[in-house]
């Protein structure tokens, strides 16, 4: 990661019948320069080969889409990054991508009484910030054009 980019960090938690599981959600965030709305989500034609990423996004949103999908590392990372979730958001107030890795979670059993931390490898870890600093870099860019 580089100076410019501050990484927040979060739990989540989902309530199951006798169990719970804390997922952590890394999140990093930028001010609006240009009107832009919307989502973008970042699509995988499959869930065993998961290449080429393609980020999609509403009318409002499909020309940062399309300048996403201009950055062959920042895909071809994604793709590398095993994760849950992945959202890129865009409103008034800033814009925000959030990843959630399918590691950094903590998995808690009531019967039988049970804890199981699933731990983010350093090589996801190195993916997973590397994805993070790309997205702001590309954002930014595209903001200041």
């Amino acid at each position: 990661m580089n100076d410019a980019t501050a990484v927040i960090f979060s739990v989540r938690q989902k309530r199951l019948f006798m169990a719970s599981i804390h997922s952590c959600e890394f999140v990093v965030e930028g001010p609006v320069t240009r009107p832009v709305r919307g989502n973008i989500r970042a699509h995988q034609s499959g869930w065993w080969k998961r290449q080429p990423i393609r980020f999609i996004g509403g009318k409002d949103s499909a020309e940062l889409a399309g300048y996403l999908n201009g950055f062959p590392n920042l895909q071809q990372t994604l793709s590398e990054l095993d994760y849950r979730r992945f959202s890129l958001t865009f409103d008034s107030s800033g814009w925000r991508c959030s990843i959630e890795p399918w590691a950094a979670s903590e998995v808690v059993c009531k019967m039988p009484p049970l804890r199981r931390y699933l731990r983010l490898e350093a090589q996801q870890r190195m993916l997973l910030l590397s994805v993070l600093a790309m997205v702001n870099q590309a954002v930014r860019q595209w903001m200041h054009e």
